[in-house]
């Protein structure tokens, strides 16, 4: 049993793969993090977003709407991977490199893993993966490149995400104590 944690501005009480959005590091599902300060900057960064988004629509179309409120959810996760199929990234390297822009390029691309648990790519990595990407693709993603990509990225700062596109997936979740905790 592992804890995780996942930043959002939606209030549910069950978890859907299907909400989520394409284009994502490992593809359309639900993400989480072991980590609560990144669980609460992914809410937040989503509650900016939104925000704007909001304002646009009242300057525009004068659409009010509620507040928007940022939660995160405390997870368990139970690592009993029986039937499912799991892919762990122990470290940012090619592989993982290849992975993550193959999925960021798929809005419904969807690989055979039910989970995967590596690294994430934030907001740095996007606009280092956007600086390379033309050589990456033209040069095959060649381990010169790639590593050259990586060390750039400085992954040992990355923190760690727990991936899960399937619903069996999510049956290895289930909601700690039901605290929606607001952070900003």
């Amino acid at each position: 049993m592992k804890k995780l944690y996942h930043g959002t501005i939606s209030l549910f009480d069950e978890i859907d793969v299907d909400a989520g959005r394409g284009y994502k590091d490992f593809g359309k599902g639900f993400y989480a993090t072991a980590i609560p300060a990144h669980a609460d900057r992914i809410a937040i960064r989503n509650k900016h977003i939104a925000e704007k988004r909001r304002e646009y629509q009242i300057r525009t179309q004068g659409i009010k709407m509620n507040p928007i409120i940022a939660y995160r959810y405390n997870l368990i996760f139970n690592e009993q991977f029986e039937g499912l199929s799991v892919k762990t990234f122990l470290s940012a390297d090619s592989e993982w490199l290849r992975f993550i822009i193959a999925n960021r390029n798929c809005k419904t691309c969807a690989h055979e893993y039910d989970i995967v648990i590596g690294f994430t790519a934030d907001a740095e990595t996007t606009a280092i993966l956007n600086d390379y990407y033309d050589e990456l693709v033209e040069n095959d993603f060649s381990e010169e490149i790639c590593k050259r990509v990586i060390s750039e990225l400085k992954p040992e700062n990355l923190p760690k995400q727990y991936f899960f596109r399937t619903e069996k997936a999510i049956e290895t979740l289930s909601f700690g104590k039901i605290k929606r905790q607001v952070v900003g």
